[in-house]
């Protein structure tokens, strides 16, 4: 069983997408013996890849492998403890709304 949840995220200004990607939603797998706080957790690393966290899109669940949104990730995080995946969306995407 994992933690499996999604965050919205935008590029702070150090960050090397922040030219590029409007924001990004965030696919989070988390061990859940690797955190207490698995919000608290991923919002930690989102943040030291230079992202903002700026809304939770999914709240964590804990979900076996069958029920994540995709099976390789959730292998990885076994494996690795933790997996992020940025599913980014271009600056200038959708309109105003999506510049940082």
């Amino acid at each position: 069983m994992l933690w499996v949840f999604t965050l919205e995220a935008r590029p702070l200004p150090d960050s090397p997408d922040f030219e590029t990607a409007g924001g990004a939603f965030v696919v989070c797998y988390v061990r859940p013996e690797l955190a207490d706080d698995p919000l608290g957790h991923a919002t930690a690393y989102v943040r030291g890849q230079d992202w903002q966290v700026v809304a939770v899109e999914d709240e964590p669940l804990e979900c076996g492998r069958d029920e994540a949104p995709d099976e390789d990730y959730f292998d990885q995080a076994i494996d690795d403890g933790e997996v992020y995946v940025f599913h980014q969306w271009p600056i200038d995407d959708i309109g105003l709304e999506t510049r940082h």
